[in-house]
């Protein structure tokens, strides 16, 4: 019957938007694929990214719950990304820094770019990183 098909769809719509989103912005492709993964398992809807510059624009378009990036990535790094969400008041996303650096200053001014959490992703176990990340979910 259509109506009971339209019907599916409508709650299949709702029930999708009810999951929490998270953008991922990762430019190596088998961390990409654990990722998205691991956070599906999680219950999240995933959108993965090779870098961040085409997502500024689509951030404001259709905001995701989380970002979780990283820092070294070609065409715009995980701390130019940072720097211009954070310089848009209209941007409130919890972002997650999820990177190999391992130099205090670099960390520090992670922070300093209102970053909510660095992980260093080589010291967790992926199934930890998504519980730290998640946590931070509102």
């Amino acid at each position: 019957n259509k109506r009971v098909l339209y019907g599916l769809r409508i709650l299949f719509f709702i029930i999708q938007n009810m999951k929490k989103k998270i953008l991922i912005i990762e430019d190596d492709t088998d961390l990409q694929k654990i990722y998205k993964s691991y956070f599906e398992k999680a219950g999240l809807i995933v959108t993965i990214a090779d870098n961040g510059l085409k997502w500024i624009t689509k951030i404001l378009e259709n905001p995701p719950d989380i970002i979780m990036l990283d820092v070294l990535m070609p065409q715009m790094n995980g701390i130019e990304f940072l720097e211009t969400i954070k310089n848009q008041s209209s941007i409130k996303i919890p972002t997650v820094v999820c990177s190999s650096l391992t130099k205090q200053w670099d960390i520090d001014n992670i922070y300093r770019l209102w970053a909510d959490l660095f992980i260093n992703k080589f010291e967790y176990k992926i199934q930890e990183l998504v519980e730290k990340v998640t946590s931070y979910i509102k």
